[in-house]
């Protein structure tokens, strides 16, 4: 499922469902009394591309495949802090070549400051002539892990600078398109349509996330509710069982995971009961309004989403291992929600902002 079909409100839900949670609202002690949830405002969002936008994505396309090639005006010059250069090299340690020492002629690159190269050896080249040939002295570590024969040990290495690499970024042509594409577009204007299209796209998805939220969490807000504290204490029961398991796939435990969000486990635990009652909230919101509109999913409907779902979720071309892994009527049941979330924009009111 394509990620602007997802509000943020709804993912909680939509990731309990298909993990295969067992559902709080099966149970009958929690309830809810639904405000009017027709004719719900939420803020218009600016869904226009300009050309800059357009024009930004396109230098961005180009600067990334910008081209290396030698730094002509920089032969015979001296080699500073930040150059690229396309070098060679041999190394030799007691007056013998060493295993991993010698570039064999086939060049390499290497940024001076970058720190890819032992220490002291990018800084000895620094003022050293473009296009000469020049010894420079420098001791492995010690320990060398990559090589414990080595630590310790003074080095000299025969350097060949052959020259500065530029980049230079090619122009959006109708030739570049066609190669960049492998095809696909073969003139500038033809994709230059395309990233206007994408950008528009993105933008609506993104409005439409925020209509969702907007109108989702206006209509939770103004309902009232009647929480049951034990079918509260089992939501938050399987989503602790839930982020205990994640933090084992991940091999450490649960209080490290918590530190790893910047939070102590008491906060954790805190942030994980708030979530597990507002999770009940939005399942008995979601049901009663399913049942008041008598809203469906059709086979049919179904089979028009599923592939959005097959894509989200890496089982592109395998339906039958997804439904498997995840459960059709849980995932019957994921698209029932969004068909719920959507039916709250379409009868809400954008206001513009």
């Amino acid at each position: 499922m394509t990620k602007h079909l997802i509000g943020v409100l709804l993912c909680a839900l939509m990731a309990i469902n298909l993990a295969g949670c067992s559902s709080t609202v099966s149970n009958v002690k929690s309830g809810v009394v639904l405000s009017e949830y027709k004719g719900l405002s939420y803020a218009k969002s600016d869904t226009t591309v300009s050309d800059q936008e357009v024009q930004d994505e396109i230098d961005a396309l180009i600067e990334s495949q910008a081209i290396p090639v030698e730094d002509s005006e920089r032969s015979s010059t001296p080699v500073a802090s930040g150059d690229e250069l396309w070098i060679d090299y041999i190394g030799y340690v007691d007056g013998a070549e060493f295993e991993g020492g010698n570039s064999n002629n086939e060049g390499a690159s290497l940024t001076i400051g970058s720190g890819s190269f032992i220490e002291g050896f990018e800084e000895a080249l620094i003022g050293k002539t473009v296009g000469s040939t020049t010894d420079i002295n420098v001791t492995f570590p010690d320990p060398y892990t990559s090589n414990t024969e080595l630590s310790g040990k003074v080095a000299t290495f025969t350097v060949t600078i052959h020259y500065v690499v530029k980049y230079e970024i090619p122009e959006f042509t109708d030739a570049f398109v066609n190669e960049y594409t492998q095809g696909e577009y073969t003139t500038a204007a033809e994709y230059r349509q395309s990233i206007y299209d994408s950008l528009v796209t993105a933008k609506e998805d993104e409005a439409k996330i925020a209509y969702m939220n907007e109108v989702i969490e206006t209509a939770i807000n103004n309902s009232t509710f009647t929480l049951d504290e034990t079918e509260v204490e089992e939501a938050y029961n399987e989503m602790v069982e839930y982020y205990t398991s994640l933090a084992g796939s991940y091999g450490t435990d649960l209080e490290t995971y918590a530190s790893s969000l910047a939070m102590t486990l008491d906060d954790l635990y805190a942030e994980l009961k708030t979530t597990a009652e507002d999770t009940l909230k939005q399942e008995l919101f979601f049901e009663a309004l399913i049942a008041a509109e008598q809203l469906n999913i059709t086979e049919d409907d179904y089979a028009e989403k599923i592939g959005e779902y097959l894509n989200y979720y890496g089982y592109v071309d395998d339906q039958a291992g997804f439904e498997a892994a995840y459960d059709k009527e849980a995932i019957k049941k994921s698209m029932l929600y969004e068909k719920a979330a959507e039916s709250l924009v379409e009868w809400g009111v954008p206001v513009e902002a």
